[in-house]
């Protein structure tokens, strides 16, 4: 009885370091009598075939790289769960799916921005062969009908390029959102040194509650769903799974999301939200071309936030008490002193 995790390495270092976190709190079903493997090939791991309560978790969603890995466990009887899957489900493939619910989120956002005033709303950010990205935007656009196309300020070279496009129209929004913190973040920076009025009448949304988001100095107001809700969920489909191989051939769960309010919007609490009251007014998508790759990690205005960000989440606790110390002032026999 094993839960095989297949992880692969992400294009998104954003998404690498949220699918860590993921497995990580995952992996404490050890603790449960469920033992958990985590490998990169399936050649690696043979005993997934003669384990008869073995279940195959994809940390990354259907993709070219683990489709066959998935279609093998697909004709070997293995029950597969996706986390975070965005592209439509393939009729070729079968899988349990854990994933947030955008058009839930889109219309959190959408009354957290109204019942502040916030008439006119941007999205900064946007990469457009991001599936979440895309996601994110379409299911804005059914639940608030001012929103278009020329709302959405797209990242293709790089952050730069993108603030140049919105500078110019920086004045017609009362309220910008981002597919990430990270670039949330780099947003409000650049503010900071151009334009802090700009940010004390407005309000910015990041989504996935990261640690930068909580120690910039302009605190990022952020969506996200916790690791121990994905743990959970994976559990309960587990169980499922095993225990009802003959009822079940796959399970869905949307992961509930919250609001957490931070400096970016004032702090103030998201009230009274319904969601059948903001929900889909209008059909249809958005369309967007693909554009050329580009990597988050390497750009300029977002490359050192991403390495404090990872810093933070690998640190121990004397870690960072050497770094408290070493901004402090501490000599370097004073740090050891009251480190060890």
């Amino acid at each position: 009885m094993s839960l095989y995790i297949l992880m692969e390495n992400s294009s998104s270092y954003f998404f690498e370091t949220r699918r860590k976190q993921e497995i990580a709190s995952i992996k404490s079903l050890n603790q449960k009598r469920i033992p958990t493997i985590v490998f990169e090939n399936i050649e690696d791991v043979p005993e997934i075939f003669t384990d008869s309560e073995a279940v195959l978790l994809v940390a990354h969603g259907l993709n070219e790289n683990n489709k066959h890995c998935v279609k093998i466990c697909n004709e070997n009887g293995i029950p597969v769960i996706m986390l975070h899957d965005k592209s439509k489900r393939h009729y070729k493939y079968i899988y349990s799916l854990i994933t947030d619910n955008d058009d839930i989120t889109a219309s959190m956002v959408y009354s957290y921005f109204k019942s502040n005033g916030k008439e006119k709303i941007a999205f900064f950010g946007f990469y457009a062969n991001s599936e979440s990205d895309t996601s994110k935007i379409d299911a804005f656009y059914k639940v608030d009908l001012n929103f278009s196309s020329d709302d959405v300020f797209h990242i293709k070279s790089g952050f730069d390029e993108c603030m140049k496009d919105f500078w110019e129209h920086r004045y017609e929004y009362d309220g910008v959102f981002f597919p990430n913190d990270f670039v949330a973040i780099a947003f409000l920076n650049y503010f900071k040194n151009n334009e802090p009025s700009y940010i004390e009448k407005r309000f910015f949304i990041g989504f996935s509650d990261t640690i930068m988001a909580k120690l910039f100095h302009i605190s990022v107001s952020s969506i996200t769903y916790t690791s121990e809700t994905v743990k959970s969920a994976v559990l309960q489909i587990y169980r499922c799974l095993i225990n009802k191989k003959n009822v079940f051939n796959c399970i869905s769960i949307d992961l509930k999301s919250s609001l957490i309010p931070r400096d970016s919007t004032q702090k103030r609490a998201l009230t009274n939200f319904d969601f059948f009251t903001t929900r889909i007014k209008r059909k249809g998508s958005m369309s967007f071309d693909d554009v050329e790759e580009y990597d988050h990690k390497t750009d300029p205005a977002l490359k050192d936030i991403f390495l404090l960000e990872n810093l933070l989440l690998n640190a121990k606790t004397v870690d960072l008490l050497i770094i408290y110390m070493f901004l402090k002032g501490y000599s370097n026999t004073m740090i050891p002193t009251n480190c060890f």
